[in-house]
């Protein structure tokens, strides 16, 4: 009989076990704390996936302005040929023969393993009557001191059929500056032709020549600046028609990629 009634009591305990494990399940302030659980373990999941997100991006950004440091092209702040300069460019041309090169600019550097510049140059063919004509020379400046020539790309003046005004007849063609500087004359003819011109300015760096026509057309290297704050400053070829009456309009403008790629 006692074993009998210890064994109803063990089975009460049991019963009386199982129906509060049951209310527990269907208390809502237990089910509430189960979701609140769940919630935070899924917020603590997506903030690390968002920290992941965040972090990539930074990496990326941050190879993004190493690259542009290391191997970007710089625009020089002072395009003068200085004598230092003037050394490099004369020992990456030591041995050159048929051509000379004259350095009228200098215009960008680029920081590689060792230093690689490009200057804007007069060139002129080594035979009588030659016609001078104009190029970008790159050259690289090893760690140890010597430099060579990396490319020379040539700068083409319009053909004389690509004249301004077209209707035209031309009395000729291009003809290249045999004074490159620039005058202020060629200033005045510049500032009178971007008068009404947004978006850049342009910065007179070379007179390369003129095209006689009803009127004068004048061909002027520059460095260009975008009138909104911005690190891209290029170069640009501005050909300006001067009328007779001394009226004066942008043509054209040629820009050019400063890049050893081309």
């Amino acid at each position: 009989m006692k074993n009998f009634t210890e064994r109803l009591i063990a089975l009460g305990l049991i019963g009386s076990l199982a129906v509060t494990g049951l209310a527990a399940c269907n208390d809502p302030r237990v089910r509430a704390e189960g979701a609140v659980q769940t919630d935070i373990t899924k917020a603590s999941e997506e903030d690390r996936e968002t920290e992941k997100e965040e972090s990539s991006e930074e990496s990326r950004e941050t190879e993004m302005k190493e690259q542009s440091l290391v191997g970007g092209w710089a625009a020089s702040e002072d395009m003068k040929i200085t004598d230092d300069l003037k050394k490099i460019f004369d020992k990456a041309m030591e041995g050159l023969d048929g051509v000379d090169y004259e350095p009228l600019a200098y215009l960008s550097s680029q920081v590689v393993a060792g230093k690689n510049h490009c200057f804007l140059c007069k060139a002129t063919t080594v035979t009588p009557g030659a016609v001078p004509g104009y190029a970008l020379v790159y050259i690289y400046e090893k760690l140890d001191g010597g430099c060579e020539i990396l490319n020379i790309q040539k700068i083409m003046l319009p053909s004389t059929k690509d004249a301004y005004p077209p209707e035209e007849e031309l009395p000729g063609g291009w003809n290249p500056a045999e004074d490159t500087s620039v005058t202020s004359d060629i200033e005045a003819v510049l500032k009178k032709a971007s008068e009404t011109l947004t978006g850049a300015e342009f910065e007179p760096v070379a007179y390369l020549g003129s095209q006689v026509v009803a009127g004068t057309n004048h061909a002027i290297f520059c460095r260009q600046t975008p009138s909104i704050p911005s690190p891209d400053v290029g170069y640009s070829i501005v050909y300006i028609y001067e009328d007779l009456n001394g009226k004066c309009e942008i043509t054209k403008i040629d820009d050019l990629t400063i890049s050893l790629d081309r």
